[in-house]
């Protein structure tokens, strides 16, 4: 077990106190895997102004490299899923890839929360600053472990602005972009008007509201073949695959019309998102998206001259402007190492828990990563 660990570091402002919330302790019932939780306080120091990190590990495996690893909108840094078919972080912590999954300070602000005033400053490069801070004290536990930075869908901007800020091994991008292929006008200064207008600083998860949503991904967890909450439909599994279908479009979110993932896996998944975000976000991600170099944030002053290897995976489903997007974000970042996969068929949600998603997503990231190593550690692997 690890021992109790915080460190304080003084900068000008700012106070880093990262410390141990959970000591190392086995995820059962998958034990040797263990999973370590960190919390940072980050600036301006609120009550909500809190941030966290999930390290999964297996102790029985050698550890060969890291990976910091960015949640997609309303997602966390908790594990759900217990099944490594179903899981990329598992899948990779027991093949020598430690990952360390970061929770966004939504995920501090319960959905009984009224008063969300202070999330108006919840911008872009708070979110990303704040990851710079974790990043910095996951070096300093693996100081000689290369580290890769990935993201999904929303986590992929985030992951794209950070390797600006810190040096990976190599970015891995799931079904998220960081600019527009096809850029379209966006008036920010009038974007910015409307929201302090209309003081909306946050979106909520889910229309149906927080009962209501819980109890029918709770309800699939429980029994997919229980008893629906309407008359349409002949069981609760049914019925939220309905909804996961037509959510974004057809199959956009998960195709659940053919079955890609599990109906029981997708509610895992989804059941303990954040219920929050900071809705200033999408504003400058728009903002961000339609610009080479937006000249509103200073967080894109190194895209076009990246260098880091990059993996992208689109989801066919998502439509044709979305993967183009990705397309767009990884060729033109600068990388001359770019690798690209489409997944045909594939809904957003299940490039992370399809059925094949093993095969098709979480073995091609491993030989990629495997083959990114540096030498000094490809030889240590021959030797073992």
């Amino acid at each position: 077990m690890l021992r109790l660990i915080s460190w304080i570091l003084f900068f000008p402002g700012i106070t880093f106190a990262w410390e141990v919330v959970q000591e190392e302790t086995p995820v059962l019932p998958l034990a040797p895997l263990t999973e370590t939780v960190w919390r940072q306080p980050v600036a301006p120091g609120g009550e909500f102004d809190v941030v966290a990190v999930h390290r999964y590990r297996n102790r029985e495996v050698q550890a060969i490299a890291a990976l910091f690893f960015l949640p997609g909108t309303n997602m966390n840094g908790e594990l759900v899923i217990l099944n490594e078919r179903h899981n990329l972080w598992l899948y990779l912590a027991n093949r020598g890839i430690e990952v360390f999954a970061m929770d966004y300070r939504t995920h501090f602000v319960s959905h009984e929360i009224k008063q969300i005033d202070f999330m108006k400053e919840w911008t872009v490069a708070a979110f990303v600053d704040d990851a710079v801070l974790l990043v910095q004290e996951i070096r300093l536990l693996l100081p000689n472990h290369p580290l890769f930075v990935g993201g999904f869908s929303r986590g992929v901007s985030y992951a794209y602005a950070l390797a600006g800020k810190a040096e990976f091994a190599g970015l891995i991008a799931l079904d998220g972009s960081f600019k527009q292929s096809n850029p379209k006008g966006f008036d920010l200064a009038s974007a910015l008007a409307q929201f302090d207008k209309r003081r909306d600083y946050a979106s909520v998860l889910s229309r149906r509201g927080y009962t209501a949503r819980t109890a029918l991904m709770s309800g699939v967890i429980e029994d997919p073949n229980g008893p629906a909450s309407s008359d349409k439909y002949e069981a609760v599994g049914e019925e939220l695959a309905n909804v996961l279908h037509r959510a974004w479009g057809p199959g956009a979110l998960a195709n659940t019309e053919q079955r890609l993932s599990p109906i029981r896996i997708l509610a895992q998944q989804m059941v303990d998102y954040d219920w929050y975000f900071p809705s200033i976000q999408n504003i400058e991600g728009r903002s961000i998206a339609a610009h080479a170099d937006d000249p509103a944030t200073g967080l894109d002053d190194h895209f076009g001259r990246m260098s880091l290897p990059i993996i992208y995976f689109g989801s066919g489903n998502m439509g044709a402007e979305f993967v183009l997007s990705g397309v767009y974000s990884a060729t033109r970042s600068g990388s001359r190492d770019v690798t690209l996969h489409l997944l045909e068929g594939y809904g957003h949600a299940d490039v992370l828990v399809a059925d094949s998603a093993r095969v098709d997503v979480y073995e091609v990231i491993e030989a990629w990563l495997r083959a990114r190593l540096p030498e000094p550690v490809k030889e240590l692997q021959k030797n073992d």
